[in-house]
C-alpha cells in the first residue's frame, strides 16, 4: 500500500467512505518541494445496458434499456491525472476539504487554488484554473 491520504489531525480510514460524501480536494507534496491542488472523487457512476433477460422481464419496454453503476473509485492509490508530474514522487498526500456534491468539489478546488494563488506561485505545478485561466496569462496586479 503506497501513502495513504492524511486528512487533519490522522489518516482516512480505509473503509469506504460514506455515500453521502461525493469527493475531496487535496494538496500533494512532492519530494523536490513542488505542491499540485486538485480534486476526486469517492464514487465513479457509469452507464451499463440492460441484459436481454432484464429487457425482456420489463412490463413497460419503451423505458430505458441502460442502469447505472455507482461503485468506489480508486482514491485511495490516485495521485493525480495532470501532465506535469513526470516521473516526480509524491511524499505527502493531503486531503483539504471533503465536498457533498459535484458542484461543490469544483468549487471549492478553485477557491483553494484561487487562496494559494498557484498560477502566481511556482511552488505550485497547477497550470490552469477550470481550463480558462492559464499560469502566465493571467496578470498579478
Amino acid at each position: 500500500m503506497g501513502l495513504r491520504w492524511k486528512y487533519k489531525d490522522g489518516y482516512i480510514s480505509s473503509e469506504s467512505p460514506p455515500l453521502e460524501l461525493y469527493g475531496f480536494v487535496y494538496e500533494l507534496t512532492l519530494k523536490d518541494g513542488k505542491k499540485y491542488i486538485g480534486k476526486r472523487a469517492f464514487w465513479s457512476k457509469t452507464k451499463k445496458q440492460l441484459t436481454k433477460r432484464e429487457v425482456e422481464a420489463m412490463e413497460n419496454k419503451r423505458l430505458k434499456k441502460w442502469k447505472y453503476i455507482v461503485k468506489e473509485s480508486k482514491w485511495r492509490s490516485y495521485t493525480s491525472s495532470s501532465k506535469v508530474f513526470g516521473s516526480r514522487d509524491v511524499v505527502e498526500k493531503r486531503i483539504i476539504r471533503l465536498c457533498k456534491d459535484k458542484i461543490s468539489l469544483t468549487y471549492w478546488e478553485m477557491a483553494e487554488m484561487i487562496k494559494q494563488e498557484v498560477l502566481f506561485d511556482d511552488n505550485y505545478l497547477n497550470e490552469n484554473l477550470l481550463g480558462k485561466f492559464y499560469k502566465g496569462k493571467v496578470s498579478n496586479g
